[in-house]
């Protein structure tokens, strides 16, 4: 059984080399972790916003909703990864459509690269077609 161990003559058998982590590519999955949770916090403002009452708590809503959309996307701008930056858009389209900003909406899906991740929002939000 000794053909299954990778074993140079007077030396003992070694396991594959350390591989160092990619600083870039986990730089980009903090940003969307940080961009994912943003927006699951800001998702409870996003519904008060849509609802489209005027009154004191739905300013400060829609404030939250604001602050949260603001800083995802300057989040999403410094990620290097297409298939990562397209996962941060969105979430920032859901949180855009659940307070029914269909203009941010419909502008960021043209910022999205990925073909299954676009038709994937735009199935489940059909709306952004028109």
């Amino acid at each position: 059984m000794s053909g299954f161990i990778n074993q140079s003559p007077g030396r003992s058998a070694t396991a594959a080399p350390d591989s160092k982590p990619d600083p870039v590519a986990e730089a980009d999955e903090l940003a969307l972790s940080k961009i994912r949770s943003m927006c699951a916090v800001a998702m409870t403002s996003a519904k008060a916003v849509a609802l489209g009452i005027q009154n004191d708590i739905t300013r400060l809503n829609r404030l939250r909703f604001a602050s949260a959309k603001r800083m995802s996307l300057e989040l999403a701008k410094t990620i290097a990864g297409p298939s990562y930056r397209d996962a941060a858009l969105g979430h920032i389209i859901e949180l855009c459509m659940t307070a029914n900003d269909m203009e941010s909406s419909r502008i960021l899906v043209h910022g999205i690269q990925s073909t299954p991740i676009r038709d994937e929002i735009l199935l489940t939000y059909p709306t952004l077609l028109r």
